[in-house]
């Protein structure tokens, strides 16, 4: 990934005439736009050599046009163009035709006094078409595709120790979990943090543990925890408290019945001998995802984990067919599952 290369770059006003940002990670395609604007553009210019189009709203030929003309009282324009489905394999129908020809041509020669951007939100573009070759020939090419683990891991810590804060190794990995290693997540959290401990300048656990709110889907992850080492109190206890929340049981019942099925796949290929990355683009599944499951899974047997999916398809048909009170159907699913099995 050039990312950190090129934005240092621009901030160094190393500029250039022409780039393509291609990746799906939202954080760092709101941060590398920023960048182009405030590296660029200076305060009182923004207004008026500022650009910017939804390719979905407006023809491309109309920023186009804008990144022909000449600045207003400032050295460079910045014409920033969005949605270039055109240059994906998308095969909706678009709402406008885009001038492909006059595209064309400015990819070519495009001004010297402008700095056209194109955002492309996609994991790839249609390498087929002559504009995507053509684009890929001659812009900048900025990628900001979605992050490993371990570069998400680098790039938070990064950005921790840039705020002068330290952070412990368990506060670091519970903040992790609990943005499930996704960095825009993480990002939009860590101001809070950062806020609360402004006076020692360091993140604890307890705070990430106060602080971040963990998601329905990981309140789940752990009551499918309780369930399998057969922790009946703290399982319904929980339970109880995402009743308080207003959850659906039926809801409570479909996540988890869906997060049982994931173990139950990650367990069979494990044991087919495939390593934890292809499991991931297997399944299509966040890797992080997979390596939480692989954790909890493996204590168990495959058996055990199989009659735990089977025991909660039959609690969703009893819920979805009014057999008995909804809210006891869950009380009774643990309770027979804790009775039948053992770990393993």
């Amino acid at each position: 990934m050039n990312f950190s290369k090129e934005v240092a770059k621009l901030r160094n006003n190393q500029i250039s005439s022409v780039y393509l940002v291609l990746g799906t990670e939202s954080y760092l395609n709101r941060t590398l736009r920023e960048t182009f604007i405030y590296s660029i553009l200076k305060e009182d210019e923004i207004d008026l050599n500022l650009g910017i189009y939804d390719l979905g709203e407006v023809p491309l030929g109309t920023a186009l046009e804008d990144a022909e003309s000449i600045p207003f009282f400032g050295e460079r324009r910045l014409v920033i163009v969005d949605h270039p489905l055109f240059l994906t394999g998308d095969k909706s129908k678009a709402k406008l035709e885009h001038d492909m020809k006059w595209f064309e041509n400015y990819l070519l020669k495009p001004s010297e006094t402008t700095t056209l951007v194109i955002f492309a939100p996609y994991e790839k573009l249609d390498e087929r078409k002559k504009i995507s070759k053509l684009l890929k020939k001659n812009a900048v090419i900025i990628e900001t595709t979605t992050l490993s683990e371990k570069e998400m891991r680098s790039y938070l810590k990064t950005t921790i120790e840039n705020e002068d804060f330290t952070v412990s190794s368990e506060a670091f990995e519970l903040f992790v979990q609990l943005t499930d290693a996704n960095l825009s997540v993480a990002m939009s959290e860590l101001p809070k943090l950062i806020l609360f401990g402004q006076d020692k300048k360091r993140i604890t656990k307890e705070a990430v543990s106060e602080l971040i709110t963990k998601s329905l889907e990981q309140n789940i992850f752990s009551l499918n925890d309780y369930v399998l080492k057969k922790k009946v109190g703290p399982a319904l206890e929980l339970y109880h408290d995402l009743l308080l929340q207003k959850e659906d049981p039926i809801k409570i019942n479909a996540i988890m019945t869906s997060q049982f099925r994931l173990l139950l796949q990650v367990k069979t290929l494990e044991k087919k001998g495939y390593q934890q990355g292809d499991i991931a683009k297997m399944l299509k599944v966040h890797p992080y995802r997979i390596k939480l499951s692989i954790q909890h899974m493996r204590p168990f047997s495959k058996k055990v984990l199989s009659d735990a999916y089977s025991g909660l398809i039959e609690t969703e048909y009893r819920l979805k067919t009014g057999q008995g009170k909804r809210e006891m159907q869950f009380e009774l699913f643990i309770l027979q599952f804790a009775s039948n099995h053992s770990m393993v």
